[in-house]
């Protein structure tokens, strides 16, 4: 044999393998930018793994994306093709469908206008949304939603996973499975929450004319609020406790064979606000904030 063609041969061979070895040890990176308008529609469809979306100033959408495997593509679309996109598209899109778990896993993180609206479905890994001015619209199964300083409608929805919106300013519908529901120091006037087993948790101070509905069956129901809040309260619940810390005027208990048989009626100063709380079983509880937001 030849020694030097056959080394040769091998220096070729390895070569070759050095960038399927590198393409197999860890995640690629891919990214996109697109023009936009000042306020674009953007979807994202995903199936596993993170989406960090983060408001920018600039009419530009920044994606980066850490793809499992070279049998992933990201799908994209803009509309129009031409100009500065109005809507954008964008999606997982696995070429070996038997790819599953940590295999199928990618990571979006964006940097988009803050006037952009977004829609994602992410059904298994953390959704993560931080200054938008948009409206929002988040779908998973087993995924951790976090929203924050959101302006916007807020629609959030997760069968196993916790939903957690802090400082939100728009409408506000949130519902969880067996997840627990957060809403830290909001300024909304409307907040929709329910969830079946986990706990739901409000605090801040309630708007001048703001409703706020939770409910909960087997799950507590903690409000914290500051001394100065106002707001008339109706909580009822079958077997759980009702807890009142604030002091409440004008309190009534009441006791029916209706479906809510326990009931807490009252006000707190001059009522400006309407608190509706409900549980089968979970205690609802009253509290004053002792820190403030």
């Amino acid at each position: 044999m030849n020694y030097h063609v056959d080394r040769k041969f091998w220096a070729a061979f390895l070569i070759l393998l050095v960038p399927a070895s590198a393409w197999c040890e860890g995640p690629l990176q891919r990214s996109n930018t697109f023009n936009t308008i000042p306020a674009p529609r953007i979807t994202v469809t995903n199936l596993t793994g993170t989406v960090e979306v983060r408001g920018w100033e600039k009419s530009v959408v920044h994606a980066v994306y850490m793809i499992a495997s070279p049998r992933i593509e990201i799908d994209t679309e803009e509309v129009p093709s031409q100009g500065d996109a109005e809507k954008i598209h964008l999606a997982t899109h696995l070429l070996d469908r038997n790819l599953q778990g940590p295999n199928a896993k990618v990571d979006y993180t964006l940097d988009v206008p803050v006037g952009s609206s977004m829609e994602i479905r992410n059904p298994q890994g953390l959704v993560r949304i931080d200054k938008l001015n948009g409206d929002v619209w988040v779908e998973s199964v087993g995924g951790n939603i976090i929203i924050s300083d959101a302006a916007g409608e807020i629609v959030a929805r997760s069968v196993g996973g916790q939903i957690q919106i802090v400082r939100p300013s728009g409408y506000v519908e949130a519902s969880s499975v067996n997840g627990n529901l957060e809403f830290l120091s909001p300024s909304s006037s409307r907040i929709h929450a329910r969830t079946t087993s986990g706990r739901i948790v409000y605090e801040g101070n309630p708007i001048a004319a703001g409703e706020y509905v939770m409910s909960s069956y087997n799950g507590d129901i903690d409000v914290f609020c500051p001394p100065s809040a106002s707001f008339e309260l109706n909580a009822r619940s079958v077997h759980g406790k009702l807890i009142d810390d604030m002091k409440l005027t004008h309190k009534r208990y009441h006791r029916s064979v209706s479906f809510y048989g326990n009931a807490l009626l009252g006000m707190h100063n001059q009522g400006a606000a309407t608190l509706e709380l409900t549980s089968y079983s979970g205690t609802i509880r009253i509290r004053p904030q002792t820190t403030q937001p």
